[in-house]
């Protein structure tokens, strides 16, 4: 099982995070797509997990980070595009021939050569194991780089756009291989552009909105909410046809000049329905419609430390240009200040870019000893390095708070190291004064 708790990404100051307190599962014995549009942090995910990126959050494969386990390669299965490789990325040199870049590789991974064999014929290449790899098609290189990773026969598969690029038949065969290894007991997380891909492949469809989980559901809820099937329907008496259809319960939508989109009826009850009333179709076919992807909430500062409260945008009234109301009877929100008494001093202000970074507000602090916990986690933040185990740190109390000012007062988690007490001095005492 994969566990990814916090996976948080900032790649620049002032920047919106790529990927933003990011958790969930992956299950053995299922498909899980990582569904989003471009940009919404599927790669960035996937790289956290690997520790191929420094960020904030853990994830585990077995109750161990990846740089923790023993043999990396015997446990997950990994393919990604490398660094600046498009979609369709070259599976190894191109002067190399497909058995002979598998038998290397075999021998790093500490598998003997016959597993590159194997896998071959797995993945339906053995008949081009010959073949230099500049002679292979995008279908073929994304076959061979899935018998890569492959060779150390792991347990789980991380894949990102295994499909992208590739011809329908070969998506076919990508889709059925990976449901065969989840079916056998194996972990597989495949990220993925479109709901339809996704509603196709998955188990289990995870989907991400500028870098913020925003549903995880079962794939036959996901049909429901993502996808709508209807009816194209195209003909010369289109506007006889609708009203015959709205009679019958059909929702009707025009389609271009001359067509219909038809929710409410499947395509066989159209076409008996055009015949029996004499009308003409030109075409008759089912398909899907996306619905709209759901929206991230934004992030606030939350009233507890270590967790995030979100709250969807609103328009401000200086952006919607709306001066405030004031009901009659009650007071203002600015509090009169009385004559002769000074006024009370403002409350600093943290900015909400601070939430999941810790130097925003390590600045705002009065002390460096004394630093505020970001909301994304405490012991995400110390670590030595990727795969490290945070030291241990001393959390003072922590109370609710309405506002993310009150992130600094004298309740916020305080991460420093323990002092240690000096010992009183005995008689007995040998050390130099």
């Amino acid at each position: 099982m994969i566990q990814s708790t916090g996976l948080t990404k900032v790649y620049r100051k002032g920047a919106p995070p790529a990927v933003l307190d990011l958790t969930f599962d992956v299950r053995p014995g299922m498909v899980t797509a990582l569904l989003g549009a471009e940009e919404a942090g599927k790669t960035t995910a996937l790289r956290l997990m690997l520790e191929l990126e420094r960020g904030q959050g853990v994830t585990l494969f077995g109750g161990r980070t990846y740089r923790r386990l023993r043999r990396p390669e015997r446990e997950v299965g990994v393919l990604l595009p490398g660094p600046g490789e498009g979609a369709v990325a070259v599976a190894g040199h191109p002067g190399r021939t497909a058995r002979g870049h598998l038998r290397m590789l075999a021998a790093a991974v500490g598998v003997p050569a016959r597993r590159a064999d194997e896998l071959l014929e797995q993945t339906r290449l053995a008949a081009v194991a010959g073949q230099r790899l500049r002679t292979f098609s995008p279908g073929m290189h994304r076959r061979l780089a899935l018998a890569a990773a492959l060779l150390g026969d792991p347990s789980a598969l991380l894949l990102d756009a295994p499909t992208v690029g590739l011809s329908p038949r070969n998506v076919e065969w990508f889709h059925s291989f990976l449901r065969s290894f989840a079916v056998a007991g194996g972990t597989v997380l495949a990220t993925t552009r479109t709901p339809q891909e996704a509603a196709q492949l998955a188990d289990r469809v995870i989907t991400l909105d500028r870098g913020r989980l925003v549903a995880d559901q079962p794939v036959t809820e996901f049909r429901r909410t993502r996808l709508s099937p209807e009816v194209a329907v195209r003909g010369p008496q289109m506007a006889r046809l609708a009203d015959l259809l709205v009679g019958q319960g059909a929702e009707v939508r025009r389609d271009g000049s001359v067509g219909l989109a038809v929710a409410g009826l499947d395509r066989t009850e159209i076409g008996e329905l055009a015949y029996r009333n004499g009308i003409l179709l030109h075409e008759l076919a089912d398909r899907v419609v996306e619905q709209p992807v759901p929206r991230a909430a934004l992030p606030v500062a939350s009233g507890r430390s270590g967790h995030l409260r979100v709250q969807h945008a609103a328009p401000s009234q200086e952006q919607s240009g709306e001066q405030p109301e004031e009901q009659p009877g009650q007071p203002s929100e600015e509090p009169r200040r009385e004559p002769g008494r000074p006024s009370a001093p403002a409350l600093p202000v943290v900015p909400v870019a601070a939430v999941g970074g810790a130097r925003a507000l390590l600045g705002a602090t009065p002390r460096r000893e004394e630093q505020v916990a970001p909301a994304v986690g405490v012991e995400r933040l110390f670590r030595d390095g990727p795969g490290e185990r945070p030291h241990p740190v001393r959390s003072g109390a922590v109370g609710r708070r309405t506002s993310a000012a009150d992130l600094l007062t004298d309740d916020t988690v305080r991460l420093s190291r323990p002092a240690r007490p000096a010992l009183p001095a005995t008689p007995d005492d040998h050390r130099s004064e």
